[in-house]
């Protein structure tokens, strides 16, 4: 039997097939490692820190920054945290290769790019995102 992960975000329901996923005794779960690491890297990045009661250093806060100031010293300070959290919090699963964070002050964005490896398989993995 394959492995089971809880599917992020968390939620409750009837044991049916939704959008290709099946809900099992009321809680969405995948089977594939890949899409749960995904999921716990977006946890860790939209947790803002002191928002879990037991691990108050938890979560990087990343959704503050779409209020912040696109200048150099605010990107600096995201990746830095973006860093910290990952390495803090995944460290035992995944290994931070680069975190990639530009910002274009015209458009209001924000472009978030996080190179990683699996600790198990070592193979590289991608993520992007923009805020």
């Amino acid at each position: 039997m394959t492995e089971r992960f809880l599917l992020q975000p968390f939620r409750h329901g009837a044991s049916t097939e939704v959008a290709g996923r099946q809900l099992f005794n009321g809680l969405a779960l995948t089977d594939d490692p890949d899409r749960h690491l995904k999921d716990k890297i977006l946890a860790v990045l939209f947790t803002a820190p002191g928002e879990r009661v037991n691990q108050p250093r938890f979560g990087v806060g990343l959704n503050r920054a779409v209020f912040d100031g696109l200048d150099e010293l605010t990107v600096a300070a995201v990746e830095f945290r973006i860093t910290e959290g990952l390495r803090r919090d995944l460290g035992g699963e995944i290994e931070v290769q680069d975190i990639s964070v530009t910002a274009q002050p015209a458009a209001g964005e924000l472009l978030l790019s996080v190179r990683y490896r699996r600790r198990t398989d070592r193979l590289p993995r991608n993520l992007e995102i923009e805020l």
